[in-house]
């Protein structure tokens, strides 16, 4: 094959401007450090490259979801601290006015003090984070999760599911709490308890006129009583005292449509020992005679306990229909308000348990994931940086062969048509 001028220059020129660029690259990758991967030479470094970036990435939003769960559950934190001690107020009035000597004034005070605990309990259960995320409103997304009518009944709008956010391939940190679980559904013996019903039974009770579960002497004015018994319904149980000065004779009896005469037969069984008679008026009312000086009635139980109906009427004018007293039962001196606000003060200590044991772990996995990024980063520049010593060698081994290159093409180029002529 016959190779011309032209085509000597044009193959020089492409071998110069290669060995140009190879070196370019190298003295690049020198200066900065870094090594300059190829696809065609470096497949492996690339995966290796491209599955580290993947992990930094997965990496930094758990770190930043585990940051924003710690920032959330603070917030939780103080709000069920505020709790607490909102309980432990509603606990010390619930002491305080279990006198049995309150005056009305006094009982008033107590009622303007358990509603406005009432209120500020309602105003945390609505908080919302700096994120503007309820602490109490689960998944739902609503602003405020409790509502309140106008008879000052509170509901919950919210979601029955908490929020969390994931914090490790296999880890999950609550954000808030579902209201339902901490307000509504609170263990309280066999049953469920909600703290806004707790408060408005408490409220209900401080507001009657009443004399702590006793009566007052029901012969004061006559030897007869008419007692109007609270309207049973379909079915309902009653039990009460009877007390005349000696043993405390209890009746109990299950009503069915408002018919008392099982009352009524249980209390003139106790005749001989009592001396105490009674009669069914009309309906629900119950008038009761007797040759004593002194009668009281005492521990009254309704089952269905509604403090604005479950009361016994006492109308001492047997003549007349006007009620002078009214017999409630006394659930603060039976310690069931005081007990419902101790359950409901341990869910909330609970509930703290559980914040502090999820701002625990969200701050472990933060620092996991800080471990993690360091060890990623740490692989990723050994993948990239160059290696320097064989870097130079390569340089030199360029640079030679450039310098030969040259060499070679000038004395090639040098010689003309007569050198060869003889």
């Amino acid at each position: 094959m016959t190779i011309g001028t032209p085509r000597l220059h044009q193959q020089n020129v492409e071998l110069f401007a290669k060995l140009n660029q190879e070196m370019k690259s190298i003295q690049s990758q020198v200066g900065s450090g870094k090594a300059d991967l190829k696809l065609s030479e470096n497949l492996h470094e690339i995966a290796k490259l491209s599955a580290a970036e993947e992990k930094i990435v997965e990496t930094n939003q758990f770190m930043e979801n585990s940051k924003r769960a710690a920032t959330e559950l603070e917030f939780l934190d103080v709000a069920l601290d505020r709790l607490q001690n909102l309980t432990v107020n509603l606990q010390e009035i619930a002491v305080e006015s279990g006198n049995d000597m309150l005056s009305t004034k006094e009982r008033e005070r107590f009622v303007n003090d358990v509603e406005r605990l009432k209120k500020e309990i309602l105003d945390i259960a609505n908080m919302n984070d700096s994120f503007g995320n309820s602490l109490f409103g689960g998944v739902s997304g609503e602003e405020k999760p409790f509502s309140i009518d106008s008879k000052g009944t509170v509901s919950y709008v919210g979601s029955a599911l908490a929020r969390e956010v994931k914090v490790s391939p296999s880890l999950h940190v609550r954000q808030n709490f579902a209201g339902n679980s901490l307000f509504e559904n609170i263990s309280s013996g066999n049953t469920k308890i909600s703290v806004f019903e707790v408060i408005d039974d408490f409220a209900e009770s401080l507001k009657n006129d009443l004399n702590s579960g006793n009566s007052s002497n029901l012969f004061s004015i006559g030897n007869t009583v008419d007692l109007v018994f609270p309207s049973s319904g379909s079915e309902s149980k009653i039990e009460f005292n009877l007390d005349t000065g000696g043993e405390k004779n209890k009746i109990s009896s299950t009503i069915y449509g408002n018919d008392y005469s099982p009352v009524v037969t249980q209390i003139n069984s106790l005749t001989a020992s009592t001396g105490i008679s009674a009669s069914i008026v009309d309906g629900n009312k119950i008038r009761l005679q007797g040759s004593v000086e002194r009668l009281h009635l005492s521990d009254l139980v309704v089952s269905d306990y509604d403090p604005s109906k479950s009361f016994i009427g006492v109308i001492k004018d047997t003549s007349s229909s006007t009620v002078v007293e009214k017999i409630a039962e006394n659930r603060l001196q039976n310690g069931t308000i005081s007990t419902k606000i101790n359950d409901i003060f341990n869910t909330f200590a609970t509930a703290r348990a559980e914040v502090g044991a999820s701002s625990r772990r969200a701050q472990e996995n933060e620092t996991a994931a800080q471990d993690i990024l360091l060890t990623i980063e740490e692989d990723v520049s050994d993948i990239r940086d160059a290696d320097l010593a064989s870097l130079l060698t390569q340089l030199e081994f360029l640079m030679t062969n450039k310098e030969a290159a040259q060499a070679t093409f000038t004395r090639i180029t040098s010689k003309s048509l007569f050198d060869f002529l003889g």
